[in-house]
């Protein structure tokens, strides 16, 4: 094939390994792994794919693993993304690779199968998410079979110090992020058996809380940087025109970059001025309001810029085949490009996709005094406390809370 540009050729392979029939979640694991490559490629200044620089971040990659710093499972992830890059760069197409299986952990006690059978049945009842009891359930059924391990065979014989071993037994098969998931999973399935009264002790205090809580500074941008972004896209080529219209939305709304590639041109209602979507992490329904430079970027996009497609996505490929913008890494290549154009974010360390631009909306509304639930909302969090991490980006308000050390002076003489 003729040289590609990095997006464009994973917007593809991204096609060919859906035929593959993968789960979400694989697919989404993938599309991790692809927006590292991105970023590993700007890097180094680069945005045509390059094969000798794909293979110098696999052995990258594999040092990381050699050292530590990162987890068996990244490194064959990355290693596998790019493998397929490569494979659809000198091919054209992917061949199906059949996987080894992965063990299955099973459960034996009768006892144990008809209790994981009540959990998941209350669950549901419950109107839990489908992927959400999915989830809950692989937890019970790792714990029973912890509990068949150590030669457990009822629930009533489960103590405390059964629950404190299960949680480093459990944390080899997950990644430190996920033990958060892990320990609601648990704590809904012991909160359940002593609902039931199936247990005595009060077993879920024995979870620790904040596992892998992230304490990294939330980045967000000026309202100088703002303006300079909106100024360095060229609005004069159709590519502008769209990726002008995407910056806005995510500038204005604070819409997830997956919501914005997914968006349809039924969701845009002129009429009432007004964005109502599906969310595609949370599948919750969210109504923003049609700003008017939004929505005359968008219009200027439709009517100048956007090829002619029955595809019903407001946002398509500028080169043929005129998609969808399918890939994530495409939207963080958009990004990266006009956040470079404008000089803003550009340390090795910065994130430079569009979702601090969502982090700068929430810090905007919270300057402004904006309740909590109400920022909860316009983000579209199904949690209303989700939007409390971005207590920590207003500086004026939190000025106001600091101690004064006036009167609590400490003479020289003192410290010696």
């Amino acid at each position: 094939m003729s040289e590609l540009l990095l997006s464009e050729l994973i917007e593809q392979t991204t096609e060919a390994v859906r035929s593959f029939g993968h789960s979400r979640s694989t697919d989404y694991q993938y599309q991790i792994a692809w927006g590292t490559l991105t970023r590993y490629f700007f890097e180094h200044h680069q945005v045509l794919f390059s094969k000798p620089l794909a293979q110098e971040y696999v052995l990258e990659q594999r040092a990381k693993f050699d050292a530590g710093t990162i987890r068996e499972w990244r490194y064959k992830l990355d290693r596998i993304a790019v493998r397929l890059l490569i494979e659809f760069s000198e091919q054209g197409a992917l061949t199906w690779h059949h996987p080894k299986p992965m063990p299955i952990t099973t459960i034996h006690a009768s006892t144990f199968i008809c209790l994981q059978q009540e959990y998941v049945h209350h669950l549901t009842n419950e109107g839990i998410r489908i992927r959400t009891i999915q989830s809950y359930e692989t937890v019970s059924r790792h714990f029973f079979a912890f509990l068949e391990q150590n030669r457990i065979q009822n629930i009533a014989a489960v103590h405390l110090n059964d629950v404190r071993l299960f949680i480093p037994w459990i944390a080899k098969r997950y990644r430190s992020t996920s033990m958060r998931t892990v320990f609601s999973a648990l704590r809904s399935f012991l909160r359940f058996t002593k609902l039931k009264g199936l247990t005595q002790e009060d077993l879920e205090r024995t979870i620790p809380s904040g596992w892998g809580r992230k304490t990294t500074i939330i980045p967000t941008i000026t309202r100088t940087e703002e303006q300079n972004l909106l100024a360095s896209v060229d609005r004069s080529t159709p590519s502008g025109k769209r990726n002008y219209a995407m910056l806005l939305l995510a500038l204005r709304t604070g819409l997830r970059s997956v919501d914005i590639l997914h968006l349809k041109l039924e969701d845009i209602h002129w009429r009432t001025n007004t964005i109502e979507t599906i969310q595609e992490k949370t599948q919750v329904p969210l109504v923003l309001p049609l700003l008017t430079d939004v929505g005359n970027a968008i219009a200027d996009y439709l009517l100048h810029g956007r090829p002619e497609s029955s595809l019903p996505y407001v946002f398509l490929r500028t080169l043929a085949p005129f998609q969808n913008l399918s890939s994530r890494s495409a939207c963080y290549a958009i990004s990266c490009k006009i956040m470079k154009a404008a000089g803003i974010r550009q340390g090795k360390a910065d994130r430079k996709g569009f979702h601090c631009l969502r982090h700068s909306v929430a810090a905007r509304l919270l300057s402004e005094e904006t309740p909590l639930p109400v920022i909860s909302s316009i983000l579209g969090h199904r949690n209303k406390d989700s939007a409390k991490v971005y207590l920590s980006t207003d500086l004026d308000h939190l000025r106001d809370c600091a101690l004064s050390l006036v009167g609590i002076e400490i003479a020289q003489e003192e410290l010696r």
